[in-house]
């Protein structure tokens, strides 16, 4: 693969995730206080993320992972309007644990009600489509467990369980090309 084909590749992932990626950078650099930086961070990248909801089902149907974070996103601006409290628990306690869960309960919808499943891919084997969702969903449902066991720690709460996830789905992807 050359450069050009793995950097068109690699912005073309990266546009999918553009309001996390601007509540990461706002809520690490932006100005003011920390508390502050985050609190405005969900409100900017949750209000990002309502136009990135319909962007996604233009442009990128079946890209679940990144609707489930535009879903975390829209709650956490809701909470940071409504209560500090309850966006401390969800933003900071619970570490990751509310961004899966988000992709989960968007995996559980997709996996029912889209032909493409919470795989999202589209096939005329409508069975395999069903059954590697269902082992997706299996494996949301282990990194949800994962990033709750370990909440406090970035690495193992936070980085592997959403690596994890998106691996997973890579490689359940390679059975649906495969398929003839």
């Amino acid at each position: 693969m050359s450069i050009r084909k793995l950097g068109r590749a690699y912005l073309s992932n990266a546009s999918a995730f553009i309001p996390v990626i601007v509540f990461l950078l706002y809520g690490r650099f932006g100005p003011g206080e920390a508390g502050v930086r985050w609190d405005t961070a969900y409100v900017v990248s949750g209000i990002l993320s309502i136009a990135h909801v319909f962007w996604l089902f233009k442009y990128r149907p079946g890209h679940w992972i990144a609707l489930g974070v535009d879903l975390y996103l829209m709650i956490g601006a809701l909470l940071a309007w409504v209560s500090t409290a309850a966006l401390q628990v969800w933003g900071q306690e619970l570490g990751a644990a509310p961004v899966l869960a988000c992709v989960l309960v968007i995996g559980l919808g997709a996996t029912r009600l889209s032909p493409l499943g919470f795989i999202g891919e589209a096939s005329s084997d409508h069975g395999l489509i069903r059954k590697l969702s269902v082992m997706l969903l299996v494996a949301a449902a282990v990194a949800v467990a994962v990033s709750l066991a370990f909440r406090h720690n970035t690495l193992l709460g936070g980085v592997l369980p959403i690596v994890a996830l998106v691996l997973t789905r890579s490689q359940l992807l390679k059975r649906v090309v495969a398929t003839p």
